[in-house]
């Protein structure tokens, strides 16, 4: 839809879905949303009426999860209200629950929003149940590498595979190329044995 001022607002659509509270909308809204992203990238302004969405929960703040995230990694586009961006994503993060790719976006952009705290809070809560995956990005690698000190903490009171993981994903904070590097060999390895 165009304005007077002939600014296309890319969410409108998303707007009027939910003032009208059709989740039936709210999805198609989010649907096009992610089709028309790589065509007219989302500005700021834009990206602040998707994080409302988060508040939602479901396939909806999934979708709009989603969309936040490849603003942020393909255009390096963050929404402009950083502080309510920065509660909702955090609110997101507790509602993952199992859903990996949640759990990576909302970690990638809390700290990509400076919220390096939420890495090993997380991964304290995660415990015996951490997934390495979900903490191997440049990114969280910054945040890691401030908390290592914890981290050592957290690997010494954890189960032995809890314990590897956090070894690992230390030891990528530390130098992630020479980690991939390693990865990659050790890969190679086991392709060769078969």
């Amino acid at each position: 839809m165009e304005h007077a001022d002939h600014t296309l607002y890319l969410t409108d659509g998303l707007e009027k879905a939910l003032k009208s509270g059709d989740e039936e909308a709210v999805q198609a809204a989010l649907h096009d949303l992610l089709l028309y992203k790589s065509v007219r990238p989302l500005a700021p302004t834009d990206l602040d009426i998707v994080v409302k969405v988060l508040d939602r929960g479901g396939r909806a703040a999934q979708k709009a999860l989603q969309i936040i995230h490849a603003s942020a990694a393909r255009h390096g586009t963050l929404p402009s209200d950083r502080e309510a961006a920065l509660v909702r994503l955090r609110a997101a993060l507790e509602h993952a629950g199992d859903d990996r790719t949640a759990v990576k976006h909302a970690l990638h952009l809390l700290a990509v929003l400076g919220d390096d705290s939420v890495v090993i809070e997380r991964l304290t809560a995660d415990g015996d149940a951490v997934r390495k995956e979900d903490y191997l990005s440049p990114v969280l690698a910054a945040a890691l590498t401030r908390y290592d000190a914890d981290l050592a903490r957290l690997q010494a009171a954890l189960s032995k595979r809890a314990a590897e993981e956090i070894a690992a994903i230390r030891e990528y904070a530390r130098d992630p190329e020479t980690y991939e590097e390693r990865v990659r060999l050790m890969q190679e390895d086991e392709v060769e044995i078969l």
